[in-house]
């Protein structure tokens, strides 16, 4: 006897007892559930069950019951034919996840990304709003039929997110994506709002230049190296007492505190690799609780600075292996591994990581990461790891509790 499947759809006003009064004629009929979704939207219920049997007999009670019920507790109900697809002959069987984040999102808005999708052979398989306040943060979940590769679907939105100037992060939708570990954090223009050792330059009387050459090697047109060591050698003679005035006086970006907060409430392990100073790195390790600080060795000597590095220069491969390390110290995954920064030196970082944000990014940056943000404000990172507006509030009021309740009375 032919085995029969079939696929139920129920639309209802949402109440309490609907999935279970339909599972009591279903089993009485004599159906097999295959499986189950559901989910509601405003206020309405969109219900799916497929069911399978080997009795076609089984059809018509089963319409008939339908009917009833829905006749009597005015649902739409819905029944079609259903075939079995193994996972493996799935029409888009490859998932990725699309975050958007804008100030605004309008009807246009959606009609284009859509176009875009439709028309590069992606289905769209679930829309969800993160939040729609002060910033409208959407989730797309898409399926494609090959591979296609982070670096594939955001070049397929790079004239949207020019005409709506939204930020986008497209991740591989695997469990990895909500199981991150470890976040590593540039220190200057990124955890910080200033360029330490631009900072520094002011106070040795070599501001602008040392402001020039740093706007190279960030930009990727000089040798981080080089420009380094140069800028390192206008330090000398800077009193430590300098350096000690300006870590006590460091800008964080906004957002950056109670980022920390909320990610160790998580039981995150958060890093800053710099290839600024060591000086630095450890005061606000220190003072935020930060897990690890890497960082440049500025060498100074009964308390001037000499103008010169001692150890290993942290630069774009530096920056890459202390990541690694770092993850393999921790036993995570690189694609457990967060990396946020703004230079041209963290552009291997970026990518080794399993999500790299360019943070208010030099060009070069943004178009090699898979992931950007162009707003003042590191805890809109939170978005991109998944978490929701209410899953925000919730956090903020833990992390505000437990921060009441360590201070002194």
């Amino acid at each position: 006897m032919a085995q029969s499947s079939l696929h139920i759809q129920i639309s209802a006003h949402d109440r309490p007892g609907i999935l279970a009064e339909t599972l009591e004629f279903i089993v009485k009929v004599g159906w097999n559930v295959v499986d189950i979704k559901q989910f509601v939207f405003n206020g309405m219920l969109n219900l799916s069950i497929l069911l399978e049997e080997d009795d076609e007999g089984l059809i018509p009670p089963l319409k008939d019951a339908l009917a009833d019920y829905a006749e009597q507790k005015g649902l739409e109900v819905s029944i079609y034919p259903w075939k079995p697809e193994p996972q493996s002959d799935a029409p888009y069987p490859h998932r990725s996840v699309v975050t958007l984040l804008c100030e605004s999102f309008p009807s246009t808005a959606f009609l284009e990304i859509t176009q875009t999708f439709a028309n590069l052979d992606i289905n769209i398989l679930r829309i969800e709003q993160l939040d729609s306040g002060d910033i409208h943060v959407l989730e797309f979940v898409i399926g494609t039929r090959k591979a296609h590769s982070a670096e594939d679907v955001l070049n397929a939105l790079v004239r949207f997110k020019e005409n709506y100037r939204v930020d986008i992060a497209v991740q591989d939708e695997t469990y990895f994506r909500r199981n991150k570990r470890l976040i590593v954090f540039d220190a200057d223009m990124t955890f910080l709002q200033c360029e330490v050792i631009d900072e520094l330059g002011k106070l040795a009387g070599k501001g602008e230049k040392m402001a020039e050459i740093t706007r190279k090697a960030m930009n990727g047109e000089m040798d981080f190296k080089t420009a380094l060591r140069e800028r390192v050698g206008f330090l000398k003679g800077l009193p430590e007492k300098a350096l000690e005035k300006l870590a006590d006086n460091l800008p964080l970006t906004s957002g950056a505190e109670n980022l920390v907060r909320i990610l160790k409430h998580l039981g995150y392990k958060i890093a800053l690799v710099s290839g600024g100073f060591d000086y630095f790195i450890e005061k606000l390790c220190s003072r935020y609780g930060l897990d690890y600080g890497i960082a440049n060795q500025l060498k100074i000597e009964e308390g001037v600075v000499t103008g010169e590095l001692q150890g290993e220069i942290i630069d774009a491969q530096g920056k890459e292996n202390a990541l690694v390390s770092l993850a393999e110290r921790e036993g995570f995954s690189l694609r457990q591994v967060v990396a946020v920064g703004d230079g041209a030196n963290d552009i291997k970082m970026l990518a080794r990581a399993g999500l790299g944000i360019a943070f208010n990014a030099k060009p070069i940056v943004q178009r090699q990461a898979q992931a950007s943000i162009n707003t003042h404000d590191l805890k809109l990172i939170l978005y991109f790891l998944g978490i929701n507006r209410d899953d925000l509030q919730e956090l903020n009021e833990l992390v505000g509790k437990s921060v009441t309740q360590s201070w002194p009375k």
